[in-house]
């Protein structure tokens, strides 16, 4: 085998894979960033984050960058099944919106600074070399140059997205996959009013000129002045309203009175963008000399606005288990199950929750009560936006036995 070049190779530096290179490099360890993107550049993304993504921004060393961008501090979540402030965690007591060019620029360049890692941008990664059965390193191009080459490391990890080309070129089996739920699409906008206080908003009815019985908008007030205004439909309907997607977004907006009161008037300040193509699943985390993190391990539908906190909270893990192993303390295979197991068990309960899956388990009517006692009782209403804000884990309020639990609690009472 030919001498490895680098600890780690990461495919894909955005947040998933600048968040694991700066882990990486913290623990001593080498790393090549690749990213075929050139950075800043967008990319589709509510953007919208919560306190366990700014505790993580704070471990590795951007919080303060990122906090100085002129993005509202979110106060309270409003969500058609929830409405409660964000509770305060680590001292943090509020969600940010903030552009991915923007944001992931601040990551990147946060990596770039690092003594240990390597940049590349703009490079395409076009193959895994293997050595019998284990990947050893990476074939690439540079987009601009035209410039081919291979280098080597002794794990590569993709973190490029769910359709992630590390995952297929690596043969990653998909589990508990459930199909695309919903189309969803946004804009930005300005002139929007803010919430008194600043607040992330989300709003829901049917929308039939689509044929859709379930729609939703979203208004995440963001920086520069922007507001994120989202549109999205019940995946049935996807056909029908990319017909004309700008006309359909309008429409939609115009259905829900309470989201055209405050947006009627704003003016739009660029194109909408978006997708039906959102699948849910979850992918093997990892093979011989190969990982998955961020949604290349695990994507689902932007609804429930987890990807970012999920993302970053991988990436620990990761970088977790990769020191055990490299250090000693435990096997490849010992240290990545373990990677798997933990990520696994942080993701399942919310992931269960964003598809409906838990809804199914404890059947429908337990849980039109859940919803019903949310907005019955305030401090379960709390500790629903804290659990999706990760400031106590979802398995406290979004698995069967807690909704159970809840449920049982009240009619005891």
């Amino acid at each position: 085998m030919a001498p490895v070049e680098y600890d780690a190779i990461v495919v894909g530096a955005r947040i998933a894979g600048s968040a694991t290179a700066l882990h990486l490099a913290r623990h001593g360890y080498t790393v090549l960033l690749l990213d075929r993107d050139r950075f800043p550049s967008p990319t589709l993304s509510t953007h919208l984050f919560f306190t366990d993504t700014l505790g993580a921004f704070r471990e590795l060393g951007v919080l303060e960058r990122v906090l100085a961008v002129d993005a509202p501090r979110l106060r309270w979540l409003r969500f058609p099944y929830v409405a409660a402030p964000f509770p305060e965690h680590d001292g943090l007591d509020f969600a940010l919106c903030i552009r991915r060019e923007v944001l992931d620029t601040i990551l990147l360049e946060q990596a770039a600074a690092q003594p240990g890692i390597t940049v590349q941008a703009g490079t395409q990664v076009t193959g895994l070399i293997w050595d019998d059965d284990r990947v050893v390193g990476v074939r690439y191009r540079a987009r601009r140059g035209r410039t081919e080459g291979e280098v080597r490391a002794r794990i590569v990890i993709g973190a490029d997205g769910r359709g992630s080309f590390v995952a297929r070129a690596a043969g990653a089996v998909e589990y508990d996959a459930v199909p695309p739920l919903f189309a969803w699409y946004y804009a930005y906008m300005i002139d929007v009013p803010l919430d008194d206080p600043p607040s992330a908003a989300a709003f829901r009815g049917p929308f039939p000129e689509v044929g859709a019985e379930y729609s939703a908008a979203f208004i995440f007030p963001a920086d520069g002045g922007l507001t994120l205004v989202g549109f999205g439909v019940e995946h049935a309907a996807f056909g029908r309203f990319r017909r004309n997607v700008r006309q359909s977004f309008f429409a939609g907006l115009r259905s829900l009175p309470a989201v055209w009161e405050r947006v009627g008037q704003a003016r739009l300040v660029s194109r909408v963008l978006g997708t039906g193509h959102l699948p849910n699943f979850f992918r093997a985390a990892w093979g011989p000399g190969w990982a998955l993190v961020g949604d290349a391990g695990c994507h689902k539908d932007p609804h429930t606005v987890q990807g970012m906190g999920d993302a970053v909270r991988s990436a620990r893990l990761l970088a977790t288990a990769l020191d055990r192993w490299w250090r000693g303390q435990a096997s490849e295979e010992e240290s990545l199950s373990w990677y798997q197991h933990e990520r696994d068990a942080d993701l399942r309960p919310m992931y269960d929750f964003t598809t409906f899956r838990l809804q199914a388990q404890v059947g429908d009517e337990i849980w039109e009560r859940f919803n019903q006692l949310t907005w019955e009782d305030e401090g379960l209403a709390c500790r629903r936006v804290a659990a999706m804000t990760h400031a106590v884990h979802p398995a406290d309020v979004y698995t069967p036995e807690a909704v159970l639990r809840a449920v049982h609690a009240h009619s005891a009472a």
